[in-house]
Parts: C-alpha cells; structure tokens; sequence
C-alpha cells in the first residue's frame, strides 16, 4: 500500500499537467494545452530552444484578457531564466511566442528584451484564385496549370502546410476566389440536384481556345474531355472543408469565398437557373445558396463579391440590385437564422460605383452583426499594383 499513494498522486498530477500544462525540469514552455494556437506556437519554440541547447529556462504563455487590443502581446523577462509572453487573446500570444523563437534563433537567450507590439494592420492575407474543379473554376483556370492545380486544393496536407506558414507569417485571413464555387461546397436545400460529386479536370486544352473574361468556360470543347481526379460525394467534400476552415481557426486565419458574377458553372441549367439579371429563379437559387454556404461551415467568417465581369449592359445600380437581391438577403436570412452569427462582407467596388453600394447595401451596413468592408482595387493585373486605381476616374 505504501507503494500506491505515490503512484495515485502521480497520475493526478500528470492528468493535471495534461489539461493545464506545468513547469518542471523536462518541461520548458508551460501553457493551457487545450488552446491549439499556444499548442502550436509551443511547438516551434520548443524546437528553436533545441536548436541553441537551452534546457534551463522557464517560459509562461499567459491570456490576458485586457491586456491589450486584439492580437497584441508582451514579451517580458521575470529574470534572468523566466520569460513571460502575454497577450489578451490566443492569436496574440500565438505571435509573441513566434517572435520569441525568431529572436531566440538569431541571438540566443541574450538578446530577449522586454517588448510589447501590436498589429499595424487588422487583415493580413492572400487572395487565392481557387481551382475546385472543371465545372466550379476561378478566373484564370482554362490552361494547364490551372488544371493541374485542382487535385492539390482537395488535398490537406496542402493546406496544413499553407495555413501552417500562414500563422509563422502572422496573416490572419485567407480569401478564396471563385467564379462560382457553391455547387463544389454545399447542398442546397430547395435545389438538391445542383450539388456535384466527385472532382474532375479538363484535358487536352491546348488545342482548345477559352474567354479570357472568366466566361464560356462551360463550352462544350472544354467539357467535353474530362477527366475524374478523386472520388467524392459532396457530403465527403463538406467534411472535408469544414476540417480545412476548422484548422485554420485554430491557426488565426479566418476563411473567406469571394465571388465575380454572375456566373451560374455547375449547374447545368437546371431548374431553369442562367446568367441574365432577370431571371427570378436565378436570383433565388444565388440567395438560398449564400445562405447554404453559411449554415454548412459554422467556422466561415465571410463572403465577398465582384460586381460586373458577366454583366454587361447593366447599370450600376441594376448591378447593386441583383447583388442586393441574392448576396446581401441570403447574408440577413443567416443571421436572422442564426442571431449569434458574426459575419464579415466584403464588397468589391470594381465596375461598380460606391454611392450605389453604399445605398443599395445600407441595411447591412447598419447591421450590428455584419462587419461590411468596402475595397478597392489597385491591382493593375496579377502581379502588378499601382499607387493610383487604374481601372476608374
């Protein structure tokens, strides 16, 4: 019996360490371990503390709620071996803990100083022109590469490693671009036989001529040899984005899809639905698909658009209309379905105007729910940018 008590507190202790984390000799970095993005930062200090032979330090990462603005923190130094990295939220802590390993990696325990930093900048991302599939493309899809790129974006392991790097680099937010992503990404209720399964690809396309304009991409020359990639139902296609937005939470890089319309790939002129303003069941199926898209991924934190690209003729407040009518009522059915909801909108002012924007989208605006961003673009083309907007007056 003499022998039990000991063993008995020891597990009670290890089951402790386990759910809180604990400083002993072995251990260097204490933390709440069930916080992944502290799990994950202490991960790479413990290595870059491998790495310059460090054994006898102790190095606190500490939540403090008010502490500071939203991923701020503090690097402190208690004395000579005990280092404290605070902030008033994970994601802050996270990149304290980041920069700690960077400075530990140049200079050793010598050169950690006491310091406090703050975000210049609240979003901090990437646009990502997404290649899901054939049938669902992005912008610039019809050439090879494109095509050779669709399997990578259904495989994990590439967006561990993204998002992973991602957070090294502190940016926050990843934004995926597609022409018409919704039949790759959700079943929607009221038309159930949209949804795709499985992923395919074009083949064979330098023989063939495509719109440089995102349009006609459905053209029968292109669809007409294609290949299946990977065997999925949609239902295996959701799980496997929400895995993919839930990792990047757990990394602080909140995901959005961001669209140019109006483009209706995918869904086979089914239930009547086409690319013309006017068509009501259009505007429906775009609405209840918004609202789709939401529902389906709890860990979504936004949507954006493009007005223009596929509507030619319209004015720009025809335009905002049909923008209103489809993306802006399918964001206030979801957070009057779901109250609790956050939901970030991004509107694009490209062949657009912002007075019509401005008036058209006031009720989201105006919605405590509803973080509405306005941009502008200043990209001249893919990899160019200018300090003047080139494309308006």
């Amino acid at each position: 019996m003499s022998n039990t008590y000991p063993f008995i507190l020891s597990l009670i202790f290890l089951g402790f360490c386990s759910l809180v984390g604990c400083s002993s000799a072995e251990t260097r970095v204490s933390y709440d371990q069930t916080i992944p993005q502290l799990a994950f930062a202490a991960e790479d200090l413990e290595r870059a503390l491998d790495q310059k032979g460090i054994d006898e330090v102790s190095i606190k990462l500490l939540i403090k709620p008010e502490s500071g603005i939203p991923e701020s923190y503090r690097i402190s130094r208690e004395d000579d071996m005990v280092i404290q990295v605070s902030g008033p939220d994970a994601a802050g802590v996270m990149y304290g803990v980041f920069d700690l390993a960077e400075t530990l990696r140049i200079g050793g325990l010598p050169s950690i100083v006491d310091k406090e930093e703050k975000p210049a900048m609240g979003m901090r991302g990437i646009k990502f022109n997404i290649p899901l599939d054939v049938r669902t493309p992005s912008y610039s899809d019809m050439g090879d590469d494109g095509q050779f790129n669709i399997p990578h974006v259904w495989d994990f392991t590439f967006w561990q490693e993204l998002i992973d790097e991602m957070a090294h680099h502190r940016y926050n937010y990843l934004s995926l671009w597609n022409l018409h992503p919704f039949p790759s990404l959700v079943k929607v209720p009221e038309y159930p036989d949209i949804a795709l399964d499985d992923v395919q690809r074009a083949i064979n396309l330098e023989k063939k001529h495509y719109n440089g304009r995102g349009e006609d991409f459905d053209a029968e020359e292109i669809l007409d040899e294609t290949e299946t990639l990977i065997q999925m139902t949609i239902d295996e296609k959701i799980a496997f984005w929400r895995k993919v937005m839930a990792y990047g939470k757990d990394r602080n890089v909140d995901i959005y899809f961001v669209t140019w319309n109006v483009f209706d790939y995918g869904t086979e002129g089914q239930y009547g639905i086409t690319d013309e303003l006017d068509n009501e069941k259009t505007q429906d199926y775009f609405r209840q698909s918004v609202k789709a898209l939401f529902l389906t991924y709890p860990d979504l934190k936004g949507i954006g658009i493009t007005t223009g690209e596929n509507m030619h003729g319209a004015s720009n407040q025809e335009k905002e209309d049909w923008m209103w009518e489809t993306y802006g009522k399918g964001v206030l059915d979801v957070v009057a379905d779901q109250p609790d909801r956050k939901i970030t909108f991004l509107h694009r002012q490209h062949q657009a105007g912002a007075t019509d924007i401005a008036k058209t989208f006031q009720p989201l605006i105006d919605h405590p729910n509803v973080e509405f961003l306005f941009s502008f673009k200043y990209a001249k083309a893919h990899s160019y940018s200018a300090t003047t907007q080139v494309f308006h007056n």
